[in-house]
């Protein structure tokens, strides 16, 4: 299936016509469908999203600013605080996350 699809996606891409994407489409239903591990993330996806624990941020990226409001200073936190907050490890603060 996986040379079929690709080689077929790929020329789909170039020359797409009705036979080729209903057989890309079929061919990714069927994924879907039979994937194990396609089928454990989506069922925790779903799970993660419905849950009724409010505390937990679980819809994507937070972002900058939320990140940089939650800084517990008794002032307003600069730009480079609030980027050594979000970029550095939680376990080493002077190594940052992507070294």
């Amino acid at each position: 299936m996986g040379s079929f699809f690709a080689s077929d996606l790929h020329t789909s891409l170039l020359r797409p016509s009705s036979g080729s994407a209903a057989k890309i489409k079929k061919a990714l239903f069927v994924h879907w469908e039979t994937n194990e591990g396609f089928m454990h993330q989506c069922l925790t996806n779903k799970a993660k999203s419905a849950s009724a624990k409010s505390s937990k941020y679980t819809g994507g990226l937070a972002t900058f600013m939320k990140t940089k409001a939650k800084l517990s200073l008794n002032r307003k936190a600069t730009l480079e605080e609030a980027f050594k907050y979000t970029h550095t490890l939680k376990e080493n603060k002077a190594r940052y996350a992507d070294q």
